[in-house]
């Protein structure tokens, strides 16, 4: 099988498997959604916000989520998009610390919702903010793929994990 056709085979498939979780435990899709819009819907009548964090491409997803959520979905969304902004606080706190004290800074609490977007699950301050979040108390929600016992996904309280990621690196590496 060529290349193109593996890797369709191989999305296809993914899109049809994502594995979601609440509190760690697998659940339906509809059950996971149910409870994910319960949390969205405390966070817009609690006029609470929703942060977004993510790295590379995973930025601009949450760049691009946090548009949408604040113009179509009424609630405030934030994302740490600003490159200088994010090397300033790399460089006086860590890189693996950057995304903490962003929400630090801006007072991440019981009403917000902090959502990462990591391919791995397993960026150092992806799972940071995620520690950090989960002390002050705000929900959490993690979209992540590779390996199934990533960081994020153990972490967060609703998490995705996206197969399709797995089963891309499974076809790219038959090709190569």
């Amino acid at each position: 099988m060529d290349y193109s056709k593996n890797y369709l085979s191989a999305f296809l498939r993914g899109l049809q498997s994502p594995i979601c979780d609440v509190n760690g435990i697998s659940t339906s899709e509809s059950e996971f959604l149910s409870g994910l819009l319960k949390i969205t819907e405390k966070t817009r009548n609690e006029k609470g916000r929703i942060f977004f964090f993510g790295n590379g491409a995973s930025a601009s997803f949450a760049n691009h989520m946090a548009l949408d959520w604040s113009k179509n979905g009424g609630v405030l969304a934030l994302s740490l998009s600003d490159s200088s902004l994010l090397t300033a606080l790399a460089n006086d706190y860590s890189y693996e610390d950057a995304f903490k004290e962003f929400a630090k800074i801006n007072a991440i609490g019981k009403d917000d919702l902090v959502t990462t977007i990591s391919s791995s699950g397993n960026s150092p301050n992806v799972v940071s903010v995620l520690d950090y979040a989960n002390e002050v108390g705000a929900a959490t929600f993690a979209l992540s793929g590779l390996k199934p016992g990533n960081k994020s996904r153990n972490k967060a309280k609703f998490s995705v994990y996206a197969i399709i990621f797995s089963i891309y690196a499974s076809a790219r590496d038959i090709n190569e």
